[in-house]
């Protein structure tokens, strides 16, 4: 397995995955429309505009290979470069009205406890760490985190809404800083690396 920046031209491939991994997952659940079918059509939009400003404000995305083919993602902003500019709130608009009233505003709120959950100091921020369904359980994740540790210039900071990664981000150092109540009932927890 290699793991290794990557450009735009795998965007549409890193939105898949992302989606497909986080579909099911509690912060999306809580966020996103109810039909599967519509949150999926909404989650690929969105990831592939977060994708874009993150290239475009933050990175690296980093992207695990596995036999030629791209298996899992996480995409960060390095020390300092979060949040990215108030301006690229656009970059969302067609995804957040897609998905419909309910869901934008759910959205809305989400988003401000997740921004709130940011340590003051400088941090690495993982916004997306996501692996092919087909592919996890295999190492993939390890060795994505692994790379963001070692090109990492300050704590690497990261937020989950699904309680059952809380002991796998723990296995690698991360503390619980904090927690934040969602839409819909779900929590959001707020680790760190030092």
């Amino acid at each position: 397995m290699t793991v290794a920046p990557i450009g735009s031209d795998l965007h549409g491939e890193a939105a898949r995955i992302i989606t497909d991994a986080l579909l099911h997952d509690p912060g999306w659940l809580a966020v996103g429309p109810d039909r599967t079918g519509h949150r999926r059509f909404v989650a690929r939009l969105y990831h592939r505009a977060a994708l874009r400003v993150i290239d475009r404000h933050g990175g690296p995305v980093y992207g695990a290979f596995r036999d030629g083919r791209l298996a899992g993602v996480a995409a960060t902003f390095a020390a300092g470069l979060f949040p990215p500019p108030g301006r690229t709130f656009f970059a969302y608009v067609p995804g957040f009205a897609l998905a419909g009233p309910p869901a934008i505003l759910r959205g809305l709120r989400t988003t401000a406890v997740q921004d709130g959950g940011h340590p003051e100091e400088p941090h690495v921020f993982v916004w997306f760490l996501a692996v092919d369904p087909a592919r996890q359980r295999s190492g993939v994740g390890r060795e994505l985190l692994g790379r963001v540790f070692e090109d990492a210039d300050a704590p690497v900071y990261l937020d989950t809404s699904n309680p059952a990664n809380l002991p796998y981000y723990a296995s690698f150092g991360f503390e619980e800083i904090g927690c934040g109540d969602l839409p819909r009932g779900a929590k959001m927890w707020f680790m760190k690396r030092p």
